[in-house]
This record gives structure tokens, C-alpha cells and sequence, in this order.
């Protein structure tokens, strides 16, 4: 989590008021955008003196050398730099004028932790929200803890400044123990590409982060994997936005989830935004005014939800081990779409026996599906011939899934991470100049430690960790095969399921690829 990889920064600015940051120019490809800023920092509160403990004790005629001692602790705990404070589960709300006006001392008693505020929208100083000042002064009077977000309508860099500009006067004379989020949700930024959203949120959030704010970014969970590039969601903590679920559908590490617009609570008339929160921010951002309840944590793992994102389809993967397959069957098992090896090596010879009468029963059967290619490969050179043997293999085909690049044997154990990265290069290029949409499939570990992450702005990726309610790859993903043994109707034996997180016979048929 990006929270403990700050913890340095944020005990440094305990000491210091204020922050710098400096903003790098960004450099734009046809598949990544780098806009790279340090990670945001927490901005010091004023020190608490322990000198003022002893001195009101020694005022008291019921001194008490317990009270001194537990103020001694919570001062000692709050510079300690331990990262066991770093989490804590939090019960929260998001507000803006359309709640009309709040009767706070009553959201206080409900057991709310925090409000998020909404301080405007656009990059004029007259869209403050007519309820900001009103809705701030009123929740930090009944002691909840407080941060704010901006709506944008930014379509350009330019007005992202303005926007972050604009917000600033709103929100300069407040103090706040949440974040200040940057809301990019609304339609029209919609029709603008990944590379043009990113630099819109870069704009927005380094500008509040030079001014010496905690910057996060919200929106919902599908634009946040769709819309932007990698490098920006790793710098700013994230607020995801995702209804009537389980557990939000957003594979990367996020502070706080949206769960809901339809809640009641008292003092607010008609429905409400209702959040959870798992990091501990009035610590992180005000460590020195932080008091400690013995609810904070070391570990998130027991604060976040557990259940299992499904994707939007279900599917399994084959290959000649499985032998003979009763396709008709598996079409009416519930699987939707089936990943079928098209063979292995460097030799088009080395076709998967079952590959044609797999593609033909999944055909048949109504099923989706794409391909993989099992990887041996030594060299760049011979991952370009394993490419074209799998071409001459799959060419007559047409595919409404991704077409794989398996690179999981125990050949690749002794090759260094560079080497292996031009291997999957090499397979990937060929394979993606001749029109498919190519991706990565290995196991979690293998991926997490044996490639250059730059891959991954390139290439999908099918990830597979067993045994898990969420794979442990660290970056973005679109296939998790979660089990090997699966029982489905027309296989005989396990088999290996699949999710898939991907419309991807749409993209496939839209993008006039794999064969379409």
C-alpha cells in the first residue's frame, strides 16, 4: 500500500509545515503515459509539547500520574514511526448542497466517523458549493473528522490547473484530517482518451499536492481501470465508487469505498452517499494531534471486504489433457468463454493435438473464446519463432478473446529479468504487428518478481493465483484463472477456471482484431 511506502515522508512533515513537489514533463506513446510526481505527503500539524502535560497535571489538585503516563504514550506512539496505526475501519459520508441543510449533532450520534464535503465544481470561484462553509464549520463542531472533494469538468490540462486553482481558495482557510479528492466522473470527460484523463488528474492533484494538501483521486471503479494510466493511480490514494456489491470491482490498493447512494441517516433528509474507509488518515495526516482509541492496525487485512470479484464472464482453459471435450455439455454448464492452447515450442508442428476440434466444439457450443501459446523460448530470437508458429497454428481462426503468452516453465528459472522481458516482447510484437490483441499469462509470483513492470503498459495480462479471494499481482489485470480444480459438466477430470474482467469480444470485434 502506497500509505506505508509515505511513512518516512509523513514523519519527516510532522516536523515541517508544508511540502514541495516538483512536476516532471510527461512523455506520451501509443501505450503508456509516464507523469511521474513523488507520492503524496502528508502536511505536519503544529507539535504537541509534552511540557504542557505536566504543566496542567501540576494545576490539578487530583493529579493523577495515570493520566500523565497515558498522554506520555499517545505523544510517544504518535513519533514512534511504527506502522501498526497505519489502518483502521471507518464509517463515513459524502455531502453537498443537494443534501439541503444537515442537522450535525444528529449525524454524530448515528456513529459516523467522517464527512467527506464537497467544496465546488468547475475552475470559477463562484461554483463553491453553496453548502461548503456551512458544511464543514458544522461537522468539525460535533468532532467529525473531515475532508473534501472537487467535481471536475475539466477537458484539458489547462482547466485541470484552474479547477485545482479555484479549489485551493475555496478549501485555504480549513484544516482537514482526510484527503482532498479530485471527483472525475462526469460524462463529457468520458470521450476523452486515457492519456488525456491521466494528465487532466496529474494537473489537478500536483497542484494541491505542492500546496502542501493529501491528494486522492475518486471516481467509479470501471472508469479507474479503464480511463487511466497506471503510473497515476500509484501516486494518489484512491476513493472507489462501485454500488450494490460485495467488495468494489478495482484490483489495485484503494483507501476508501463508495458503497451505496440510496442510504438514510438522521439529520440528513433523503438518501445518502455512505462510505467505508480502511486507512487511518487523521493519523497519517495529523500525527501529532492524533488520538488513539486501540482500534488502529498494522494489517489490512481483516478491514477489507473478502468476497470474490467475478468479472463479467466465466470461463475455463484446455488443452490436450483434457482429451476429448463435450462441448455441447460445457455450453450448458454456464461457462462462457474457453481458452484453448494452440500448441507450444518454436515449431507449428507443435500444434496442441485436441487445438481444432476444441475451437470447433466451443464454435458450436455458442462459447467465446481465445488461445495461448505454451513458452519455452531461450532467447528473443526463438520467442519470435515460437510467435510465427503459433500464427501459422491459429491464422485461419478468428478469436473474440485475447491470444495468450503462457511463460510459466521451469526453463525460464535461471534467465534474468531483463532476459525474460525481451522474451515476452518478442512473442508479443510479432504476434501484435500481425493484428491480435496479445497479452501475458503466468502465475502471480512469476510475474510480481520476474519481469520489468514496463511490460504491463504494453501487454494484458492473465494472472494465475489458486486459493485467494484476490490475486496477489500487484498491477493490472484483466483474466485471473483462480482455480485447477474445477468440475464442469462435458470434462472429464478438473479443469482450470477462469474470470475475465474485459468485454473482450466486444473490443475485439470494435478494434478489428484477432481475425474480425
Amino acid at each position: 500500500m502506497k500509505m506505508l511506502k509515505n511513512l518516512i515522508s509523513i514523519l519527516i512533515a510532522c516536523a515541517i509545515t508544508g511540502t514541495g513537489s516538483a512536476l516532471t514533463v510527461f512523455a506520451l506513446d501509443n501505450n503508456n503515459n509516464n507523469t511521474f510526481l513523488e507520492e503524496s505527503k502528508a502536511v505536519g500539524a503544529v507539535s504537541t509539547e509534552l511540557d504542557d502535560t505536566y504543566v496542567e497535571a501540576a494545576d490539578n489538585s487530583s493529579f493523577n500520574v495515570f493520566d500523565i503516563y497515558d498522554a506520555h504514550e499517545s505523544y510517544s506512539k504518535s513519533h514512534s514511526g511504527e506502522k501498526s496505526y497505519m489502518y483502521k475501519k471507518s464509517e463515513g459520508i459524502d455531502v453537498s448542497r443537494w443534501q439541503g441543510d444537515i442537522d450535525w449533532e444528529k449525524v454524530a450520534a448515528t456513529g459516523i466517523d467522517y464527512v467527506i464535503v464537497n467544496a465546488g465544481y468547475g475552475k470559477e470561484l463562484y461554483q463553491k458549493d453553496p453548502k461548503f462553509d456551512e458544511n464543514m464549520q458544522g461537522a468539525q463542531s460535533v468532532g467529525l473528522d473531515c475532508g473534501a472533494y472537487w467535481y471536475s469538468y475539466a477537458l484539458s490540462v489547462e482547466d485541470a490547473y484552474k479547477e485545482a486553482e479555484v479549489c485551493y481558495q475555496v478549501i485555504k482557510d480549513y484544516d482537514f484530517t482526510y484527503p482532498i479528492y479530485f471527483d472525475i466522473e462526469d460524462p463529457s470527460q468520458k470521450k476523452l482518451t486515457t492519456a488525456e484523463v491521466s494528465a487532466i488528474i496529474e494537473a489537478f492533484c500536483s497542484t494541491l499536492q505542492a500546496k502542501g494538501y493529501y491528494v486522492g483521486l475518486y471516481s467509479f471503479s470501471n472508469f479507474l481501470t479503464t480511463r487511466v494510466y497506471e503510473e497515476v493511480l500509484d501516486k494518489y490514494d484512491i476513493w472507489v465508487a462501485h454500488f450494490k456489491v460485495e467488495a468494489p470491482s478495482y484490483f489495485k490498493d484503494y483507501g476508501m469505498w463508495q458503497y451505496t447512494s440510496e442510504s438514510s441517516i438522521d439529520g440528513i433528509k433523503g438518501p445518502i452517499d455512505r462510505d467505508h474507509c480502511y486507512i487511518n488518515y487523521p493519523y497519517i495526516i495529523s500525527p501529532d494531534t492524533y488520538v488513539f482509541d486501540g482500534s488502529e492496525s498494522g494489517t489490512s487485512k481483516s478491514l477489507y471486504p473478502v468476497s470474490v470479484n467475478k468479472g463479467v464472464a466465466c470461463g475455463i482453459d484446455v488443452s490436450l489433457w483434457q482429451g476429448e471435450i463435450d462441448w455441447e455439455q460445457v455450453g450448458k454448464s454456464g461457462i462462457d468463454y474457453a481458452m484453448i492452447r494452440a500448441g507450444y515450442g518454436d515449431l507449428p508442428t507443435q500444434r496442441d493435438k485436441y487445438f481444432d476440434d476444441n475451437v470447433a466444439g466451443a464454435e458450436m457450443a455458442g462459447l467465446d473464446y481465445g488461445v495461448y501459446w505454451y513458452s519455452y523460448a531461450d532467447s528473443p530470437e526463438d520467442a519470435v519463432q515460437e510467435a510465427e508458429a503459433c500464427y501459422e497454428v491459429i491464422k485461419d481462426y478468428r478469436f473474440s478473446y485475447p491470444v495468450y503468452f503462457n511463460i510459466e516453465d521451469t526453463c525460464f528459472a535461471d534467465l534474468s529479468i531483463q532476459e525474460l522481458t525481451d522474451i515476452v516482447k518478442a512473442f508479443c510484437s510479432t504476434l501484435e504487428a500481425k493484428g491480435y490483441y496479445v497479452g501475458i499469462k503466468s502465475y502471480a509470483n512469476f510475474l510480481n518478481t520476474r519481469l520489468d513492470n514496463s511490460i504491463y503498459s504494453k501487454y494484458d495480462v492473465w494472472v494465475s493465483h489458486y486459493g485467494v479471494s484476490k490475486p496477489g499481482f500487484k498491477k493490472s489485470f484483466n483474466m485471473w484463472q483462480f482455480s485447477n480444480e474445477a468440475n464442469v459438466d462435458g470434462v472429464n477430470g478438473p479443469v482450470n477456471c477462469n474470470y475475465a474482467y474485459l468485454d473482450f469480444p466486444s473490443i475485439m470485434k470494435e478494434a478489428h482484431l484477432n481475425g474480425f
